[in-house]
């Protein structure tokens, strides 16, 4: 069980919520942009941003033409990997503690490095979807399938950054089979987790042919089970979740799900962004 305060956690498990924070609070705006009119407002013009802080690999996203011509696509990448173009805008954060009490609500900004075109519209984005998306989530007036899908992003990305950054988990996971996870519910959201010696990605889209299959019976029984507010092994037994496939993998991946529900749970101590 981790520390209840980021101030009371090793430096090991401080970069990991860093990382895990950085990653999340890209790929949700990102996503919640993807079904929030407001935050699609605000990404008129295209831009790349980086987001970084030391000990952490850098999270992405990028603002580009989509299949609209009236609309620009926002993607997010993290875990190494990086879109073509010139960045924009780098927020950078001074240290990964910084980084963990900023996203996770306590205060304190990074410095924004200006980088080219777009840095302006890069800022206000991000400003406007980081805060926004969380509060989606819990929105009830927003609809269901779009809340599920968040939180849906907000699982898998967060099992990854876990997974593949936390070393307490490396002796558990070494006994977890290698392969692919299809997550989804009818709907709403179709994603896809690899599990591959210490690596763990994640992925927007479901692999084509799945070693395991996570599914839930619709958006409503994912966001229960997704936020808590259902325990897996209920959902499991009235038929609301269903697992076929390599189990083993599948159960081992639930571990990680647990160790990140740990994380999320830890809360920001006062004086953020020291």
């Amino acid at each position: 069980m981790l520390r209840a305060t980021i101030d009371e956690l090793s430096a090991a498990e401080v970069r990991v919520l860093a990382r895990l924070r950085l990653e999340m609070a890209a790929h949700l705006a990102a996503a919640a942009t993807e079904v929030d009119p407001s935050l699609a407002e605000l990404a008129r013009r295209p831009f790349l941003l980086r987001i970084s802080c030391p000990g952490c690999p850098p999270a992405f996203v990028a603002c580009r033409p989509g299949g609209s011509p009236r609309r620009l696509s926002v993607t997010a990448s993290s875990g190494g990997e990086r879109p073509a173009g010139h960045v924009s805008l780098t927020l950078r954060f001074l240290s990964p503690s910084a980084c963990a009490k900023a996203l996770s609500g306590a205060g304190g900004i990074p410095i924004p490095v200006p980088g080219g075109p777009g840095a302006g519209a890069a800022l206000r984005w991000f400003r406007g979807a980081a805060s926004r998306a969380a509060a989606l989530i819990a929105d009830p007036s927003f609809p269901i399938a779009a809340r599920a899908r968040l939180m849906a992003v907000a699982a898998v990305r967060g099992l990854a950054a876990v997974g593949t950054a936390d070393a307490w988990l490396a002796e558990r996971l070494a006994h977890v089979p290698d392969g692919s996870v299809a997550v989804v519910a009818d709907g709403s959201f179709s994603l896809g987790l690899r599990k591959r010696g210490g690596l763990i990605t994640a992925s927007d889209a479901s692999p084509e042919r799945p070693d395991a299959r996570l599914e839930f019976a619709g958006p409503e029984a994912a966001l229960a089970v997704l936020s808590g507010k259902r325990q897996a092994v209920v959902a499991l037994g009235a038929g609301e979740v269903s697992i076929r496939g390599l189990l083993p993998l599948v159960q081992g991946l639930f571990g990680v799900l647990d160790r990140l529900a740990h994380y999320l749970g830890v809360g920001s101590a006062k004086g953020a962004g020291r």
